[in-house]
């Protein structure tokens, strides 16, 4: 791939990435890839794409027809992440999978939550408090491992419950609704996602809550995925 896009000298080694990314390093006429180790066991299709994902990356080249959607469905799918889900949750030091917390109970609020606005047909997932940077997540559900966490700053008496209980009727609709569009421009809060957020009972309340937890903590409130 390299020769095809006249790229030099190109290496590239496994590196033990806590997350599922890779990085690389140019100097003059050499470049040089770490590539997450969750990729060890990628087929080699997939591998080859995902030369040409990074290496038209890094030379700002356009990428062949089908190789960024063949990687980004790979990234996406249980086929890589359960293999992996003992070494990712090794290295996810700043998840804890104890769902009870010093004051609030995540089994305890799914269960509520799946019962209210789910019927609840939803199997429970890995529940995970998730101690963040002051620039973090207020909730993530990672659909590949089945892991639904929330923000430690919820786990407080001065956070009302229904606070919480937003956050995961959120994420549970991430994990319901899934992401429309393309590999390449996925959508997450569509208008359907956006309907549905709306049905919570206390939404107006929790929204305001986590405007003002947004300022004073400067949390992202978006849900990123690979």
């Amino acid at each position: 791939v390299g020769k095809q896009l006249s790229a030099g000298r190109v290496s590239a080694e496994y590196h033990p990435y806590n997350e599922l990314k890779h990085t690389w390093r140019q100097r003059q006429s050499t470049i040089s890839f770490r590539i997450s180790d969750y990729m060890d066991l990628a087929p080699e299709d997939v591998t080859e794409a995902l030369a040409w994902y990074l290496l038209c990356r890094a030379y700002r080249k356009r990428c062949p027809d089908g190789m960024a959607e063949r990687y980004l469905d790979y990234a996406r799918s249980r086929a890589l992440w359960e293999p992996k889900k003992k070494a990712y949750m090794t290295r996810a030091r700043n998840l804890s999978f104890r769902p009870v917390g010093s004051a609030r109970d995540l089994g305890t609020v799914f269960d509520y939550v799946n019962s209210c606005y789910f019927e609840g047909s939803i199997r429970r997932p890995d529940l995970a408090w998730a101690k963040e940077s002051p620039s973090v997540r207020l909730g993530f559900y990672f659909e590949p491992l089945d892991i639904m966490a929330a923000n430690r700053a919820l786990d407080s008496e001065k956070v009302p419950r229904y606070v919480l209980e937003f956050v995961v009727y959120h994420e549970l609709l991430h994990g319901v609704l899934g992401a429309k569009g393309t590999p390449t421009r996925r959508v997450h809060h569509t208008k359907e996602f956006r309907d549905m957020e709306r049905r919570f009972s206390m939404y107006s309340e929790a929204e305001a809550w986590l405007t003002r937890l947004a300022r004073q903590k400067r949390v992202r409130t978006s849900v990123p995925q690979v």
